[in-house]
């Protein structure tokens, strides 16, 4: 490295150190939570999160993307403990969060999805989790399905594997217990009775320290949506941090009800998003050389499975419409 690489290195990192640091914090935690067009599932998050007795001090805010659905006035009015900020367009999830972020006031940061119905204590053992692990940059809670499952969000570091072996992937489908999938989706194999470092931990409700942030930097913003978390993640790992889950912080997330997935076009939008951020992660982080011939490999084979993907998803939308009619 040379020496004016290192000056320019030290200068980024002083500049980032200024950006998310602050002298003084007005709360424990600032909970970001983003939204767009879901105002009933906002609600209920609201609801749940002022209602659940959590004993640290939270400042929150609600970052919406210029929903007409009547979101911005249920916050004015029934929340004017919440610091609103109306964007007039959907800027995605990520640059949301990011602008969340920059605003936040609070010691720590909690990404909470807008989906969400938070337990007692949830909140609580996430920060007594960082304070009690300093080397710890972000962690998640034990997410559940709504019908009270374990939700697949704790995963190790992607391969291009995870392409065939991922959650919801045919053959993790038809043969569960393969070596590849129960390496990739940590959620499988533990227990969920005592803490464990993983990859990454969902965005649905992750606790961030500040000094993460400063490491690693904000969330790429060249994800709109899906696999954010999972890069950012693998970037506080970079930065010397590690990415921790507690099973003592529980959080129900009713997944996709917080709009992702709400009418046809958006579902279509939500699927080219998911592999468009697959090929995104693949490409920073599995190949170092943009000429490798297997990014060839890996647009292909993510091209060709979100076709598949989608195709099937046209094929459920007629046959609901089917029986509608």
């Amino acid at each position: 490295m040379t020496p004016m690489s290192s000056a320019l290195r030290a200068v980024a990192r002083a500049t980032d150190s200024e950006r998310w640091l602050r002298p003084r914090y007005s709360a424990e935690v600032s909970v970001v939570i983003v939204n767009f067009n879901a105002r009933a599932m906002l609600d209920r998050t609201l609801k749940t999160l002022f209602t659940s007795g959590q004993r640290s001090t939270m400042e929150v805010l609600v970052i919406d993307n210029g929903s007409q659905d009547g979101s911005q006035a249920l916050v004015a009015e029934s929340y004017p403990q919440v610091r609103l900020v109306a964007n007039e367009r959907n800027l995605g999830l990520t640059r949301a969060n990011n602008q969340g972020m920059e605003l936040a006031e609070g010691r720590y940061i909690l990404l909470l999805n807008n989906d969400t119905i938070i337990s007692p204590d949830a909140v609580d053992a996430l920060v007594r989790y960082l304070d009690q692990h300093p080397g710890v940059g972000a962690v998640g809670g034990k997410v559940l399905n709504i019908d009270g499952s374990i939700q697949g969000t704790v995963k190790a570091h992607p391969t291009p594997m995870a392409a065939l072996f991922g959650r919801r992937s045919a053959l993790t489908r038809l043969w569960p217990n393969n070596p590849f999938s129960r390496r990739y989706l940590t959620y499988m194999h533990v227990g969920f009775d005592a803490p464990f470092a993983a990859g990454s931990v969902s965005s649905c409700a992750m606790l961030v320290r500040r000094e993460a942030i400063a490491g690693a930097g904000p969330i790429d913003e060249r994800f709109f949506v899906y696999w954010s978390d999972v890069d950012w993640c693998r970037a506080i790992w970079e930065a010397g941090f590690e990415v921790h889950c507690t099973p003592e912080s529980v959080i129900v997330h009713d997944e996709h009800k917080g709009g992702t997935h709400a009418g046809r076009k958006r579902s279509r939008a939500a699927i080219v998003d998911f592999h468009r951020g697959a090929y995104l992660y693949y490409s920073k982080w599995c190949v170092a050389a943009a000429w490798h011939p297997l990014h060839l490999a890996a647009m292909a084979g993510l091209a060709v499975r979100g076709a598949l993907v989608m195709l099937l998803e046209d094929l459920l939308w007629a046959r609901r419409q089917r029986r509608e009619t």
